[in-house]
């Protein structure tokens, strides 16, 4: 019977290893579908009309598999606490992101920006009471060093602290992405049904922000193939593989898997914008890719 279980739950971990690595590949193509759906839309309207493909496939897959019917088990309360994770993962963590991008230096951006699975490592030890391996702990730790040397590309002068309002602000973005992925972790909602309530929260809160904020815009035909791919895989699709890749395999596992994203992102960039390739880049992904394997050679927690 014991060897039965650990069968099971070697499968699980492999299911939600392939989970994790098709959200990562996906993810990967964020910058790409940046550059080219922001050719006349800011980032608000950007995030609007993301939102709203998202939502609208995110129900087309919930309305196919149960015919958009709800558990009479969930409450006005459960309702609202995936809106409010919605509003964390789907829209205030783009927001003081983009806020980022805008206002300071990228490179200090995308680097703070991928203290998230940091943080999640954090929350998790505090919200699921996984334990700390201090050796894997070291290994995230050497994982993000390679993001260092990839980013920076190996130059560490390169980063500028534009200031504290704008590192507070992309801080905080990660906090919500890092909050909301512990807390999804949790959820016992079935997960089509949590995935549109989240961008439904997502939708609202991007709604919302585009109102106060901007104004309303309609995609040009350069921008609709890339928002629409955004929609449905980059953001829609997407989550519900890191939903269940985090309810497959540890905290820590999954926050290591997400440092491979730049270096997918690096490949994509350097293929279609012709950009310049720097040895360093070799040197940090094969930083993360070690620290990688040492994690995931681990029995998973």
């Amino acid at each position: 019977m014991k060897s039965k279980n650990n069968f099971l739950n070697i499968k699980k971990n492999k299911v939600g290893y392939i989970y994790a690595f098709f959200c990562i590949f996906a993810w990967s193509f964020i910058p790409v579908i940046s550059r080219f759906g922001q050719i006349t839309l800011d980032f608000y309207q950007l995030l609007f009309w993301s939102n709203i493909i998202s939502l609208f496939c995110l129900g087309l897959i919930l309305y196919l598999s149960r015919g958009l019917k709800f558990d009479a088990s969930l409450k006005k309360n459960h309702y609202l606490y995936n809106l409010f994770l919605g509003s964390l993962g789907c829209a205030l963590y783009y927001l003081f992101l983009y806020y980022g991008y805008y206002e300071g230096n990228s490179i200090e951006v995308l680097i703070l920006q991928y203290s998230w699975p940091l943080q999640m490592i954090l929350l998790g030890s505090i919200f699921m009471k996984e334990k700390l391996d201090p050796f894997k702990i070291i290994a995230v730790f050497f994982g993000f060093t390679g993001i260092l040397i990839i980013i920076t590309t190996g130059d560490i002068n390169q980063i500028r602290f534009t200031g504290i309002n704008v590192s507070l602000s992309v801080l905080l973005g990660a906090f919500c992405f890092a909050l909301f992925s512990i807390l999804s972790k949790k959820s016992e909602v079935e997960i089509f049904q949590f995935s549109f309530l989240i961008f439904f929260g997502g939708t609202i809160t991007s709604t919302l922000a585009l109102g106060f904020f901007s104004t309303f815009q309609l995609p040009s035909k350069k921008e609709l193939l890339p928002i629409i791919i955004n929609g449905i895989f980059i953001n829609g699709v997407s989550y519900i593989f890191w939903l269940k890749a985090l309810k497959s395999i540890s905290v820590t596992n999954s926050a290591i898997l997400v440092f491979f994203t730049p270096v997918l992102s690096l490949i994509w960039i350097i293929l279609f914008f012709k950009e310049q390739f720097f040895i360093s880049y070799i040197f940090g992904g094969s930083i993360v890719l070690i620290s990688s394997l040492y994690c995931l050679k681990e029995k998973n927690s």
